[in-house]
């Protein structure tokens, strides 16, 4: 009787599995778009469905800020927002939604076929880790977190960008000090 039982249930999950491959993939969180504006090195403007535009910070990721009141900037800022228009500007993209933030910005992971623009601005020194996702690394989707740490450690090796910048302090720490 328990082999009838083992072999039936797998059965039943072998039916399930295979009526799912035929499924319509599960796209929910997932937004295409048309990036038509670079506010700075880590958010963006796309032009979505219905020419609707919307607001993306790039998920998990922090890049050189600048100080609204004073109009200071960090070391690298205008070179990260240019690389960032670089990769993405007028181009198609899928956003992985990832939830919104305080601002209402949908905080996302931005992909132009299997490039991942988020990783790719970290591998390039021009942003890193968001300090909130290195303090709770838990909180967060654990393979992105481990594939951005594995970047900024490749980036601070080489000194590149943000990581051979004199005086560097993360965009977290610059924000609170001008607060």
């Amino acid at each position: 009787m328990k082999q009838a039982t083992r072999v039936f249930t797998v059965l039943i999950a072998l039916v399930a599995l295979a009526s799912s491959a035929f499924a319509e993939p599960y796209t929910e969180n997932l937004i295409w778009g048309k990036v038509v504006d670079i506010s700075d090195g880590d958010t963006l403007t796309m032009q979505g469905d219905g020419k609707k535009m919307i607001r993306v910070q790039l998920a998990y990721i922090d890049a050189p800020d600048l100080d609204d009141n004073s109009g200071e900037t960090q070391p690298l800022y205008r070179e990260s927002t240019h690389t960032l228009r670089e990769l993405t500007l007028n181009k198609e993209v899928i956003v992985e939604s990832l939830g919104s933030d305080q601002f209402g910005r949908v905080e996302g992971m931005i992909f132009i076929d299997q490039t991942n623009i988020n990783m790719e601005m970290v591998r390039k020194g021009m942003a890193e880790l968001y300090a909130p996702v290195r303090f709770n690394p838990s909180k967060y989707k654990k393979e992105y977190v481990r594939q951005l740490l594995e970047a900024e450690e490749q980036a601070k090796k080489a000194g590149s960008g943000i990581w051979g910048a004199e005086g560097y302090v993360s965009p977290y720490e610059f924000r609170r000090r001008h607060r």
